[in-house]
Parts: C-alpha cells; structure tokens; sequence
C-alpha cells in the first residue's frame, strides 16, 4: 500500500470495529496495516470519525421511523445498515461527509486526555443543576463521547446506562445512584425521570423535595432515602429506606400517600397501587457505588504519581511510593516474543545492580512505559501452586508470580491495584486474566478479572507518550532468560496505546479479612491473541482499624 491509496481492506476493518464485529484474527490484522504506515494510521483515524459520523446520523433516522422508543436505545446493528459494496462505492461522497463531520463527531482514539474538557465542571458547581459525581465501569449508548466525572449532564436528554452505575449529584445536594441498564434523563436539580432501571436516592437537609418521575408514578422526598426500580413494562417498585416520602399517581395527584421508613408500595402500568414485595424490601437500595479503584494520576513523564480507591464505602488517596512494591520472582511468556517496553529516550540496561535488572522495569520504578509484557497463561485458572522452578524451563507454569517486600492485609475493597497497557485497537474492556495464589490452602481459589476498573471507555484512561517495544529472540522461559536472551534493541511503538487499571480484593481469592498475603501470581486467560501487558503492580497500605467511637 503506497501513502497515497486509499486501502479497502483498512476500511472495512474499521467499519466492522464500530460494529463490534472483529475477530482476534482481525484485530490482529488491523494492527498490524496501522504499524505499516504513517498514512494508514492517518487514514485509520479519519475512516473511524467517518463511521461513528454515519451511526450517529443511522440512529437519528432510526428514531424519526420509530418515535415510541427513547432516542437513545436501539440495536447497534439497526445503527448501520450499510452493504459492503455500497460502502466502498460511496467511499468518495461518505469521506465528504466524514469531513464534514469532523466538526461534531469525537476523534474516538486520538484526542489527547487534556483536551477532553467540553462541558466539564466542578463537582459541586453552583451553576450547574445535575453533574455526574462518580462512576464504576459504567458505559453510555449512544453519546459518542459518555459523560466524564464533573460533567454537567444535558437537560431533557435521554442517557442509556448500559453498564455499570453512576452517581448523580444535583445543585441541592441529593445524590442519586442508578444503576445498568436504565434510561434516565434529567429535568432540574430538583426533577429526574427513570424510564426503566433502579435508582437510589439520598435526599440531605436543604434537598427536601427531590422528585424522581416513572411512567405511572412521582415520588417526593421528604427528607430520606428511597429506592426505585422501573421494570420495561412501566411497573414501579418504590422502597422507603429512612425517613419518609410521598407517592403521586394519576389517581392521587392531589393527595398523595405517605411512605415512612420501611414501607414500599408497588405501581402498575395503569397506575393501580398495591403492596411492596416484602421478599425483596431493601434489596434495590445502594448506599454507595462499589468498592473499586476510583482514578489514578500521572505526570507529563508517564509516572504514576497516585491513585483515588474506595475501600469499604470509602475513599483513600495513596501516593505511588505509599504503595508495597515487590519483587518479580517469575515469567513465563506466551507465544508473542514482544515481551518489553521502555520509555522512547531509555535504554534496555544488560548489566550492573538489581534497579538496573530488565525484571526491574516492571517492580522497581512508577514509569507506566516500562513493563514485562504478553506473560503465559491458561484458559483454566490455577487450582493448585504454580511451578516455578521445574529443571526444565518449557514445564514451568506460563504466567507472572511476584513477592511483596512486606505482606498485603486483605481489608474491605481492593488490596492490590493492576495497571495494563492497552493498545486502542483491541478490546475496550480490557484483556482479562487469572490471579491466584502461589501456595493454594483451604478456601483459597484462583479469582478471574473480565473487567477493569478503569478501561478504555473511560475518558481517564491514561495515553501513553511514545515509548520502546523489545522483541526477544525467543519465547523467555525464566528470569534467566529475561535477563540474558537477545532482542531487537527495541523499536518505536507505531499504534496509540493507554494505560487501563483494576483493584484487586484479595476476598475474592477466598482470603479471609486480615490475612497477610505476600504473593501471588497472573495469568491471561487465553481467549484471544491479545495478552495482558503489565506496567505496574502494588499493594495497599492497610487500611487504620476503626476507634471504638467508629464501631
């Protein structure tokens, strides 16, 4: 492909990744056209803000022919209904269109996390009526762009949560969760509709009032928490967690009913009121959003400088040196031979002291350009101890085993945080992977992560400077190799990459509350040809025991 053809292959790889269609196979083949040229990139970027472009304007028609569903939810599939044929023929008018759209349509990959900042605001903003206050891997449908923390939300504008929750904090002060899937849209600081979904409501002193609208129903705070759940047929279920509240249906708009503490009632799709479930009582209410790793900071070099995470309901900020670093005690590469990465102005050290080691690109410093990459794995997580030291090499298990410098205490939320380099072709949500214990005892299980905290979706995600990938002469089998095989010297990476992050509970891993872990060990899952790419690992200070006047 010369710099000046326009390449059909690349842009029916480009339409099938809007469509979420790519096979492994694909995405492997996408990458490697977009490492072959400066101008395949280019075009890349373009080719993506020309079908994104396209579903936006697919999903505006589809909801002028279908008015009775919320603009927001349709098929994505219904979104592009486009023949390939008629896609490469067109090409010439739909680049002109594409152009045109360059106006209004996100660049999807490449607008650098600074610029993102159209419509943000402080939380806690005077002058703005709803803002999104938090988020825990949540997913918008149809936004281009899904609201960032801090962001003002639209009036009147239908948002489709398709994952995960959100917080919403209005100019009076009440906190609203909703929780995945559910439509919502807001009307004021005082007035938001649940078209289907559960929320979760805290109305403080001073936020007295705070309505939330469904189909057939209204319900007033009176100074409280509540609960409501909106099932697709337009039923109701309302819970009354603390204080009190009114219910309004089109049978009682003047004189509402009174729900105290305890109560609930249940509204059906033609406004008849009756009895809660009791079975369920409190089960829909959500205080807080999950525990998780919140946000993580980053300087101009790609260090890691400190990470936001909410353990046990709530949030800690830990500098990166406050973190428990580690040693790399083993690695076991997949099949990919790229197994390293150094910032763009380093190079690989082959000898001297241990900080000078190439294991201590991934445990001795906060740069989130160096790392070990595509470590083995499994499709079945471990449930025995992994071998690390067999006679031969080949036998030992595929993967990555660390050993903290100091036990990590299992407290409430995650202990240990997994930061990935992810390149923005691949998989949004992340490459999944194992994490299991080195000496398996009883209870103890291995844990399987299918989504990070914090994934490309994620407008925090952080995008990588330029930075080196060192191809091994061979699959390494040991920290002996790792440390002696040859490699190319390292090349420029061609394709844009972030960095993802996930907390780790070691709960999860069937450690009881207090346990002191001082290792454990990563595998990919094997589910594709995409591997995990680990640039930092660290465990969490133990949390400060609760005074007597906490318990």
């Amino acid at each position: 492909m010369s710099d000046a053809t326009f390449h059909p292959r690349l842009a029916e790889l480009a339409h099938r990744l809007v469509q979420s269609s790519l096979t492994s196979e694909e995405h492997a083949e996408l990458e490697k056209l977009l490492e072959a040229s400066p101008a395949a990139r280019n075009e890349y970027f373009l080719l993506l803000d020309l079908e994104y472009g396209l579903a936006q304007l697919a999903e505006e028609e589809h909801d002028r022919r279908d008015a009775s569903l919320p603009e927001p939810v349709f098929s994505g599939a219904a979104g592009a209904d486009l023949s390939t044929r008629s896609y490469f023929g067109q090409y010439g008018a739909l680049l002109a269109l594409g152009l045109s759209l360059l106006l209004a349509v996100t660049l999807f990959f490449w607008q650098p996390a600074s610029e993102l900042e159209h419509g943000q605001t402080a939380v806690g903003d005077d002058n703005v009526e709803m803002q999104l206050a938090q988020s825990a891997r949540s997913r918008f449908f149809g936004e281009g762009q899904s609201p960032a923390i801090g962001d003002a939300l639209v009036l009147d504008h239908d948002y489709a949560l398709v994952e995960g929750s959100v917080q919403l904090r209005s100019r009076t002060g009440a906190e609203m969760i909703v929780q995945a899937p559910a439509v919502f849209s807001i009307q004021s600081a005082e007035r938001v509709t649940l078209k289907v979904g559960s929320c979760s409501v805290y109305a403080p002193d001073g936020a007295e009032g705070f309505r939330v609208l469904t189909p057939q129903a209204e319900v007033v705070d009176k100074g409280t928490r509540f609960s409501v759940h909106v099932a697709e047929t337009g039923e109701a279920d309302i819970e009354v967690i603390e204080g009190a509240a009114e219910l309004l249906t089109p049978a009682k708009k003047v004189a509402g009913l009174t729900l105290s503490a305890g109560e609930g009632r249940v509204v059906n799709s033609l406004g008849e009121i009756s009895g809660a479930k009791a079975d369920q009582f409190g089960k829909t209410y959500q205080a807080t959003l999950p525990d998780r790793l919140v946000r993580f900071d980053v300087s101009d070099t790609d260090n890691l400088e400190s990470i936001d995470v909410q353990r046990g309901g709530r949030l800690y900020q830990y500098d990166a040196d406050q973190l428990i670093g580690f040693d790399l005690i083993h690695f076991h590469s997949a099949r990919n031979t790229h197994n390293m990465t150094t910032p763009i102005d380093q190079i690989d050290p082959r000898e001297g002291d241990r900080s000078q080691a190439r294991s201590a690109y991934l445990d001795r410093d906060r740069s989130l350009c160096t790392g070990l990459l595509n470590p083995g794995g499994s499709v079945k997580p471990l449930s025995s101890d992994p071998d690390m030291t067999h006679d031969d090499p080949d036998r030992r298990t595929p993967g990555l085993g660390i050993r903290f410098h100091h036990p990590v205490v299992n407290g409430p939320g995650p202990d240990v945080v997994f930061f990935d380099l992810h390149v923005v072709v691949h998989p949004e949500q992340g490459d999944p992977f194992h994490v299991s214990p080195t000496r398996f005892g009883p209870g103890l299980h291995s844990h399987t992560i299918r989504q990070y905290d914090i994934s490309l979706a994620d407008r925090t995600a952080h995008t990588l400077r330029k930075f080196r990938l060192y191809d091994f002469e061979k699959p390494i089998r040991g920290l002996e190799q790792l440390e002696t095989l040859s490699h190319n010297g390292g090349v420029p990476h061609a394709v844009p990459a972030k960095v993802i992050a996930v907390g780790i509970d070691l709960s999860d891993l069937g450690y009881p509350d207090g346990a002191e872990v001082d290792e454990l060990f990563f595998q990919d899952i094997l589910d594709d040809d995409n591997y995990i790419d680990p640039v930092f690992l660290g465990g969490l200070p133990p949390l400060p025991r609760p005074s007597s006047l906490e318990k």
